[in-house]
């Protein structure tokens, strides 16, 4: 079916486009958690009350088998979520691209198997 083929080229072509776009931009893998903790001084009023705790985000990412966290600025927030939601935005493109070859993969082996029921059948 030439459609079909078109299609999943079409399809194909423009998800090869936004990988292209994505990989200009910085891609992180991670997630953003707020932590509530005490600070330490005896004076503060953390030190007293459970429920004044400081706050504070945090991206966290397993690499190489340990979880790592690194304190996020609210200045820097925007830009990390971004690269987090770049990352999202990356697999979904990969799986979109393996959605095209398996469709493919398919495609040739219909079209073998009603060449053999051509030859068979002559």
């Amino acid at each position: 079916m030439p459609s079909d083929r078109n299609d999943t080229s079409t399809r194909r072509h423009r998800l090869q486009e936004e990988l292209r776009s994505l990989s200009f931009g910085p891609i992180m893998r991670g997630t953003i958690v707020e932590r509530l903790r005490r600070c330490g001084r005896p004076n503060c009023r953390c030190a007293s009350d459970s429920s004044a705790r400081h706050g504070g985000k945090f991206l966290t990412v397993s690499l190489g088998g340990r979880t790592l966290a690194i304190h996020v600025r609210p200045e820097d927030e925007k830009d990390v979520r971004e690269a987090i939601s770049a990352y999202s935005k990356l697999w979904e493109v990969i799986n979109g691209l393996t959605s095209c070859e398996m469709a493919d993969l398919k495609r040739r082996a219909r079209e073998r198997r009603r060449a053999r029921q051509k030859r068979r059948q002559q």
